[in-house]
Formats: C-alpha cells, structure tokens, sequence
C-alpha cells in the first residue's frame, strides 16, 4: 500500500524546470529633483512670544518681592518700580516661562540670569496672579535651584 501512495504522489509532481531570471524592469531615466540645503534656522518662523495676559504691570504679593515694587512685563522687556529693567529673549515654555534676562539685574546683591514666569488662572481662565522664580544662572536653573521665589497679582 504505501507502494501504491508512492507511485501516486510521484505522478502528481510537476517536473523540475528551472525558472530563468526575470530581467529587472528599466530604470526610467528622469534626473533627480535639486536638493536645497535647509536654512539653518526657518526665516519665516515667528519668534516665541509672552502671551497678551502676561504683558501688565503686577503688584507683589509676597514680602520677599515688596523691596522691588511692581514689575512691569512689556513684549521686549521686563521692569521693577524699584529701577531694575532688561531685555529679556523667551527661551523655553515648559512648566511657565522662562526669560532669559539680557542684563542681568541684581536683588539682594544677587545677578539674576533668569526668571520663570508661572500664571495662576482664576475660575474664568484668566490669569489674575503669577508666581516668579529667579536663578542666578544656567547651572541653577538645570537643577531647578532658584534663589528666590514669589507672587504677583494683577490689578
């Protein structure tokens, strides 16, 4: 019997044919698109801006900040009562905002390369107060280590 599903099973093979290569289909010959170079930074791209809410004048709320008067948030620049002012360039957005203060002004004797703008909204949204962290520089601010830190309201 298994002689017999042999001989049956043999009948059923297709003899060996070995296939020849299909030829590659042509290339078409059309020229590659020119590649531009990227710019190094996007001419078009818009430069990071503070929110509108953010750009007032507040009131401190903490003692710590009370010494320095109100501070003053403009587009390009941030100003205390008290004489201190400076450009500023926003640099990141994670957690608030971080300015980056081009001229370093001095609190209790204390150069301040950077503030952190953190709004506190109200029930509609609107942001009726904001917490200030101030590092002396990139070190302390990778470390989250700010020398000082307080309220302002908005009037």
């Amino acid at each position: 019997m298994m002689v017999a599903v042999a001989a049956a099973i043999a009948s059923c093979r297709l003899p060996f044919q070995p296939q020849a290569e299909s030829p590659a289909p042509p290339e078409t010959a059309q020229p590659a698109p020119p590649v531009e170079p990227t710019p190094a930074t996007p001419t078009n791209a818009p430069a990071a801006t503070l929110p509108n809410a953010l750009v007032a004048e507040w009131q401190p709320l903490s003692n710590v900040l009370l010494a320095f008067g109100s501070m003053t948030i403009t587009p390009d620049q941030v100003q205390w009562s008290s004489g201190q002012s400076s450009p500023y360039q926003l640099v990141g957005t994670e957690g608030g905002y971080l300015l980056e203060l081009e001229a370093r002004p001095s609190f209790y004797d204390t150069q301040n390369q950077f503030i952190k703008l953190m709004p506190q909204a109200d029930t509609n949204g609107a942001a009726d107060s904001i917490e200030v962290a101030f590092y002396p520089d990139a070190s302390h601010l990778q470390r989250d280590e700010y020398i000082m830190y307080g309220s302002y309201f908005a009037e």
